[in-house]
């Protein structure tokens, strides 16, 4: 679906760099795209993933080749974007099944991948892609079991917060990096993919005119 700005949002202003963010969620069919300036250019994407609630794709661009370059960028990118496929049950069950388990309160205590007591609380963990590292690796407070892949102007990393026993172990990861290479998430090395390569047919997004934000205050260029 291509990108349409409304015609009340035609706010510009100047800055050093221009900026875009979009935001897809794959759960409900809908997007977010929102105008910005930054200080410096930069790249980033991520995907996000809450088991049996949320996937949702995350790209946030800046740049200063031209007054335009923003609009151009979240032009191809919600096309793009909108046009991919998943199989959004598929990949929430296997991760529900991996990384939720139900605890009744009155056996709150979790015991983590370090064998740490996580009370009343969740197990996380903090992969390194590039250098194959983890880190983190203990109990985290209010939160929920979630799955995050951070890619783009920094070192990719895969965050995996669970609440099963010793879930925050290498093994854990492994299976969540392959859930997600199967799916066409990612590629073979984790890394967040720029396209399908075997996409069987595009769908269309059913945007919700309140959920189709432009932050008008923030469109500056």
């Amino acid at each position: 679906m291509p990108l349409s700005i409304p015609t009340s949002c035609q706010q510009r202003g100047r800055a050093k760099n221009c900026q875009a963010e979009i935001i897809i969620y794959y759960n409900d069919r809908t997007y977010v795209v929102k105008f910005s300036r930054s200080p410096v250019s930069h790249y980033y994407r991520s995907l996000h993933i809450i088991p049996n609630s949320v996937l949702s794709y995350t790209t946030e661009y800046s740049c200063s080749d031209n007054d335009n370059c923003a609009i151009d960028f979240a032009s191809k990118k919600v096309l793009d974007l909108s046009n991919r496929t998943y199989n959004i049950a598929s990949v929430t069950d296997h991760l529900s099944n991996l990384l939720l388990e139900h605890r009744p309160p009155s056996d709150p205590e979790l015991r983590c991948y370090n064998n740490e007591e996580c009370v009343k609380g969740v197990c996380q963990t903090l992969y390194n892609i590039r250098t194959s590292t983890m880190r983190g690796k203990g109990c985290l407070k209010n939160t929920t079991a979630q799955v995050l892949v951070l890619d783009g102007s920094f070192d990719p990393s895969l965050s995996i917060v669970c609440n099963r026993t010793r879930c925050n172990s290498p093994e854990t990861y492994n299976k969540v990096k392959e859930i997600l290479f199967r799916h066409n998430l990612t590629d073979i090395n984790g890394r967040l993919n720029g396209g399908q390569k075997s996409c069987v047919s595009a769908f269309l997004l059913i945007v919700t005119l309140h959920l189709f934000v432009f932050l008008c205050n923030g469109f500056f260029f």
